[in-house]
């Protein structure tokens, strides 16, 4: 029998690295796709170094229906399967809305929002073929809160909780489980520069959240692998929060 296959948007840097690597840890041919081509080839390259999975990559804009259409005819081709779907990409534009333009709001919902669109509407034949099939969407604490100066990135998540729904009711009958997560604060490349550069005041959130650290990428990247798994086999359309407990008192 042939691997089950995960195609994982976003899935050369931070959270998406880590989902990459937990699944080709529990024995899934895992297709990386990004638009930075050199940090896809290390991933790629680290990754089957440390497995014995095999894992490829794909150059894919996923703001582009041409460019994910063909990604994943190519899986189609090179697999011919796909099991389940990660869709990880994302982009922030931090501006209050009166000086954010019509090119930084679309920026982000072409990626966050529009571009899981795109890539499960491509991904539905295959996974349609596939055994426990599942789609995974990782969204965010924004998607459920008012956060300022992030008008596009809180759009876009709360968005993507309502594409998880209507998807999970619209794919129920084909056997296919659709399900979000949604991380708060996490240690990613980029909020530890955030950190180091003093940008991001590490002490003030671990106050505001209630395990009092943030989270490990790798924490975010289990709780994706138990939804596409058979330990999650009779939950779909639902929004898992991994925030260390910090919007269950308001917190943001």
């Amino acid at each position: 029998m042939s691997n089950p296959v995960v195609f994982i948007t976003g899935g050369a840097k931070g959270i998406g690295k880590a989902i990459s690597e937990e699944f080709a840890r529990h024995g899934f041919d895992v297709v990386i796709s990004g638009r930075d081509k050199s940090a896809i080839d290390s991933a790629v390259a680290q990754i089957s170094s440390e497995t014995n999975s095999r894992v490829v990559g794909k150059v894919v804009d996923i703001t582009d229906t041409t460019s994910v259409d063909k990604a994943f005819a190519e899986v189609g081709s090179e697999f011919g399967q796909l099991t389940t779907l990660v869709n990880c990409a994302g982009v922030i534009v931090r501006k209050p809305i009166e000086n954010m333009t019509d090119d930084d709001w679309a920026t982000v919902i072409d990626t966050d929002l529009s571009g899981a669109f795109k890539c499960s509407r491509a991904a539905s034949a295959l996974l349609g073929k596939a055994k426990d099939a599942s789609v995974v969407n990782v969204g965010s604490i924004a998607g459920s809160v008012g956060i300022a100066e992030r008008m596009g990135y809180t759009s876009a998540k709360a968005g993507l909780e309502a594409l998880t729904r209507t998807l999970a009711m619209e794919w129920a009958s084909r056997g296919i489980r659709v399900n979000n997560v949604a991380p708060g604060w996490t240690l990613t490349e980029m909020v530890e520069r955030g950190i180091d550069d003093g940008k991001i005041n590490d002490a003030f959130l671990k106050e505001r959240i209630a395990l009092g650290r943030l989270a490990d990428t790798k924490e975010i990247a289990q709780v994706v692998y138990f939804l596409a798994s058979s330990a999650a086999s009779y939950i779909t359309g639902q929004t898992i929060t991994v925030d260390g407990g910090m919007t269950i008192n308001g917190n943001v």
